[in-house]
């Protein structure tokens, strides 16, 4: 069974690896080509992120009801891959044993023939594994469609939203997630569905919704998972508004805020885009009191 301490474990490993593969290079604005292709590099990274994390979250709520199907499918699944890997070191011996093997070239012929015929034959049953792999991870319970929810199933309305997401139905997941929202504001989810309607309006390039919708986030959920993500996505939207001033004021804010947090380390890289004048503006000197004649 997949614990949900291990997929707590697998997100973060592959989100501290995904950050650190973003080169981000310190510069003086936003209209430069290479700054225009890091910061869509950055989005398209933490859209990516911001999935995963949620189909790990709903793969830690399905996990209870899909243990039987696990429990019955592993012992086939780990039969399946020591095959493969059987499979897999044999043709790997016998390529090193070709090139390797006696100098006679009539039983070094001969010997090839051989393995090659029985490469082949693995490869025939590796494809036939391969075949029977896929069976077994088909037959996994899938995602429900929205005719299939039962009423009053919160986990299954999320899920089947996500679904129309991922599947590019967004005015589909958009009445979704916000039907979700009203139905369950106090839903541990709540706040990752408030998210997702801000992507969905993104992505739809309705940026003033969009960001009203990010804005939304901490008030529907203020200790969710999703609020430091939320400000970070709300100030890209506004840099891309050319909001520069209000851009530069919210990733500051989720800096102070959210400090520790893997958005204020990309908040701190987005801040490195616009001139330093916008992000540290100069502090009037304070006015000298002028000196009474005697």
């Amino acid at each position: 069974m997949i614990s949900s301490r291990s997929l707590r474990l697998i997100a973060s490993a592959l989100f501290s690896l995904a950050l650190a593969a973003v080169p981000i290079r310190a510069a003086g604005g936003l209209g430069g080509g290479g700054q225009k292709d890091q910061k869509e590099k950055i989005d398209r990274m933490a859209a990516q992120l911001e999935e995963l994390k949620t189909e790990l979250t709903l793969l830690q709520r399905q996990v209870q009801g899909m243990q039987d199907t696990l429990n019955k499918t592993t012992g086939e699944l780990s039969t399946l891959i020591t095959q493969i890997s059987d499979n897999v070191s044999a043709i790997r011996r016998a390529q090193s044993a070709v090139s390797t093997s006696s100098s006679d070239a009539t039983a070094q012929l001969s010997t090839m023939g051989e393995r090659v015929t029985a490469t082949n034959q693995r490869m025939e049953r590796l494809s036939e594994q391969f075949a029977q792999l896929k069976k077994l991870i088909e037959d996994i319970p899938k995602q429900p469609t929205l005719a299939q929810i039962t009423p009053g199933n919160a986990e299954q309305l999320f899920a089947a939203a996500y679904s129309d997401y991922s599947r590019g139905n967004y005015d589909l997941a958009l009445s979704e997630f916000r039907q979700y929202v009203e139905t369950y504001p106090s839903s541990e989810l709540a706040d990752n569905a408030q998210y997702w309607i801000g992507e969905i309006l993104y992505a739809q390039k309705k940026y003033p919704e969009a960001v009203a919708e990010f804005e939304r986030v901490p008030v529907v959920g203020p200790k969710g998972d999703k609020v430091a993500i939320a400000l970070y996505k709300r100030g890209l939207v506004l840099a891309e508004m050319g909001r520069k001033g209000e851009a530069i004021a919210q990733f500051q804010a989720l800096i102070k805020a959210y400090p520790k947090s893997p958005e204020a380390g990309l908040a701190a890289q987005q801040l490195q885009q616009f001139p330093p004048e916008l992000v540290n503006p100069p502090q009037p000197e304070p006015e000298t009191r002028k000196k009474r004649k005697p």
